[in-house]
């Protein structure tokens, strides 16, 4: 049996996203819209902390119903909010 993905089990969650912990972001290749209706999936080309390379996509559920955003990134300084960093509340 594989890992349980209902919201509750945390293991799942760590192994999956974990994956990503010592990645080093290579390039931002865009917003691919090809399956999407709305503004798109960011995609990013990694390299995992093992070396293997691979494309992040950011979607808004595990389904991949739509485009995602990211919080915490510097916005352009052309942007009317003024390059504001966005930070989160812990």
């Amino acid at each position: 049996m594989g890992l349980d993905m209902s919201n509750g089990s945390n293991e799942f969650w760590n192994e999956y996203y974990g994956s990503f912990v010592g990645a080093r972001i290579l390039k931002f290749e865009g917003m691919n819209t090809e399956d999407d209706l709305g503004d798109g999936f960011p995609e990013f080309t990694v390299q995992f902390a093992n070396g293997e390379i691979g494309l992040i996509s950011v979607s808004q559920d595990p389904e991949g119903n739509g485009g995602g955003f990211l919080f915490g990134l510097a916005l352009p300084a052309e942007h009317p909010q003024g390059g504001e960093v966005r930070t989160l509340n812990a």
